[in-house]
C-alpha cells in the first residue's frame, strides 16, 4: 500500500517508484495485449477466401472484415490518447483489454458477415485504448535507463503480431474453423486484465480541458478519408467517394483550425518539423505497401497456386520470422551509422521483394516464392527500427505521447489503406468468389500497387535522407 500512495503522488514526468518485479509483470500484461491487438490486425488476411466462401459474400466484401477494424483503430487513437490524460492510463487499459476481449468472442460467434464486421469495429475500438496508452506506461513504469530497451521489446512485439498473424491463421485454419481465430484472444486478454489491475499502481491523471472537438474532426477526416477511398472501386457510385474525400478535406482543415486554439490539442501541429513529417510519410507508404502485400498474398498463394491456408501460411513465414531477427539488429546499427541510409536500404530491399512476388508467375518453385517473402521481410526489418528511431528522435520529450499516438495512427491509417487498395483491385479486376482465376489476377494486380507504395516509401526517404546529411553539413 505504502508503494501505491508514492506512486499516487508522483510526478507526471517522472517514473514511478515500483519494484522490479512489479515492473516486470506490468510490462509482461502489456506486452501480452499489444501482442494479441497488433496479431489481430492482419490474422483473419488468410482467412478471407475462406470467409467468402463460408459467409457467401463477394471477395471485396470479406475485405471489410479486416478494413473494419484497422478503421475503427485508426478513427480511435486520436480520441482516446487524449481521453488518457482524463480517466488515467491504467484505468483506459483495463477498460480497453476487456472490451477488445469480449469484442473477439463477439467476433466468433457472429452468424453474418454484418455482425462480424459490427464486431471487429467494437474489437478495434478496444484495441485503440491500448494502443493509445502502452508507450505512455512504459514511461511512467521504467527509468531512462531501461526505457530503450523496453521499447525494444515492444517494437518487436508489434512487428510480429503485425507478421506473424496470416502464419498463426493458416496453422489454425489447418485444424480449426475460423472463429477460432478469434477465440485464441479470450484467455490472452483475461489473463492481461487480471494481471493489469492487480500490479498495476494508478496515478492520478493530469486533468485538463479535453479537445473533444478535435478528437471528432480527426475520426471525422481518418473515417471519411479512408470510406472514399473503399468507394472509389465501385464506379457507379463515384459521386459518393467523391463527395467523402470533400469531406475528409474539410474535416482535415476544421482540425487544423481547432488544434491551433486548444490549449491542450491531442496533436500539437508544431510537432511536424520536416524531418519528422518525412519520416512519417514514409512510415505510411511503407505500411501501405505492407499491408495492400498482407491481404492479396493470401488470395494469390490460395487461387494461383492453390495452396490450402496452412500452406499459404508457411510461404509466408519467412517474412515475420526474418523481421523478428533483424529488427533488433537493425536497430542497434542506427547507434553507430546512419538511421536515414538504412532506412533506404531497408525500403530498395523490401521494394526488391515485393516485385519478385508480382513476377513469380503461375507456377513458381517453392524456394522462388519462400525467397521472394523472405526478401521483403528483410527489408522491412532492416527499415522499420531506425525510422521509428528517426521519428521519435526527432520530437521534443515533451511530445513523445503525441509522437507514439502518431505512430499507431499512421501504422494503421497506412494498413486501412492497404486494404482498401485490394479491395478496389478485386472490384476492378472483376474477382468473384465462384473464380479462382479472376481472384489471382485481382490479387496479383493489387500486388503491382504494394509495389508502387513501397517505391514511394524510397523516393520519401531518399529525401529525408538528404534533408540529413544537408543539416549535418551545415552545423
Amino acid at each position: 500500500m505504502t508503494e501505491t500512495r508514492a506512486d499516487a503522488t508522483a510526478s507526471p514526468a517522472a517514473p514511478i517508484a515500483l519494484s522490479n518485479v512489479r515492473r516486470n509483470v506490468c510490462m509482461v500484461a502489456i506486452l501480452l495485449t499489444m501482442l494479441m491487438a497488433n496479431i489481430d490486425s492482419s490474422i483473419v488476411n488468410v482467412a478471407l477466401p475462406q470467409l467468402s466462401h463460408d459467409l457467401r459474400v463477394s471477395p471485396s466484401d470479406a475485405v471489410w472484415v479486416a478494413t473494419a477494424f484497422l478503421l475503427a483503430v485508426s478513427c480511435s487513437i486520436p480520441a482516446m490518447s487524449g481521453l488518457a490524460d482524463q480517466v488515467g492510463r491504467k484505468r483506459l487499459f483495463v477498460i480497453g483489454t476487456p472490451i477488445f476481449t469480449a469484442a473477439s468472442l463477439w467476433c466468433a460467434v457472429s452468424p453474418t458477415l454484418d455482425w462480424l464486421i459490427t464486431a471487429r469495429v467494437v474489437q478495434g475500438i478496444g484495441a485503440a485504448m491500448i494502443f493509445a496508452v502502452a508507450i505512455p506506461l512504459y514511461r511512467r513504469f521504467f527509468p531512462p535507463e531501461r526505457l530503450g530497451f523496453v521499447l525494444g521489446l515492444n517494437a518487436m512485439v508489434v512487428a510480429l503480431g503485425i507478421s506473424a498473424g496470416p502464419t498463426l491463421g493458416g496453422i489454425i485454419l489447418a485444424h480449426l474453423t475460423w472463429p477460432w481465430l478469434f477465440l485464441i484472444n479470450v484467455p490472452i486478454g483475461v489473463v492481461s486484465a487480471i494481471i493489469a489491475g492487480l500490479a498495476m499502481p494508478h496515478v492520478q491523471p493530469p486533468r485538463g480541458d479535453y479537445d473533444l472537438r478535435g478528437a471528432l474532426w480527426a475520426a471525422a477526416a481518418i473515417a471519411s478519408f479512408l470510406l472514399g477511398v473503399h468507394q472509389l472501386a465501385d464506379s457507379s457510385q463515384l459521386w459518393v467517394a467523391v463527395v467523402l474525400l470533400a469531406v475528409c478535406a474539410v474535416c482535415i482543415w476544421r482540425f487544423v483550425r481547432v488544434e491551433r486554439r486548444v490549449p491542450r490539442p491531442i496533436i500539437p501541429l508544431d510537432m511536424f518539423t520536416g524531418r519528422f513529417s518525412l519520416a512519417v510519410l514514409t512510415a505510411f507508404w511503407s505500411f501501405f505497401g505492407q499491408g495492400v502485400a498482407f491481404i492479396a498474398l493470401p488470395f494469390l498463394f490460395q487461387t494461383a497456386f492453390h495452396a490450402s491456408p496452412l500452406e499459404s501460411a508457411l510461404l509466408f513465414t519467412p517474412w515475420p520470422v526474418i523481421i523478428v531477427f533483424v529488427a533488433p539488429i537493425s536497430g542497434r546499427l542506427a547507434d553507430r551509422v546512419s538511421s536515414m541510409l538504412l532506412a533506404v536500404i531497408g525500403l530498395s530491399i523490401f521494394t526488391l521483394g515485393l516485385l519478385a512476388l508480382v513476377l513469380l508467375g503461375s507456377h513458381p518453385p517453392v524456394w522462388q516464392v519462400l525467397a521472394s517473402t523472405a526478401l521483403a521481410g528483410l527489408g522491412f526489418g532492416i527499415f522499420q527500427s531506425p525510422n521509428n528511431r528517426d521519428m521519435m528522435g526527432a520530437t521534443p520529450m515533451k511530445y513523445a505521447s503525441s509522437a507514439a499516438g502518431i505512430l499507431n495512427v499512421n501504422r494503421t491509417l497506412a494498413q486501412s489503406a492497404g486494404s482498401g487498395a485490394v479491395s478496389m483491385a478485386l472490384v476492378l479486376g472483376g474477382a468473384s468468389a465462384a473464380s479462382a482465376a479472376s481472384q489471382a489476377s485481382a490479387a496479383n494486380g493489387a500486388l503491382a500497387v504494394a509495389v508502387l507504395g513501397a517505391a514511394l516509401s524510397v523516393v520519401v526517404s531518399i529525401l529525408k535522407l538528404r534533408q540529413g546529411t544537408r543539416a549535418r553539413l551545415a552545423e
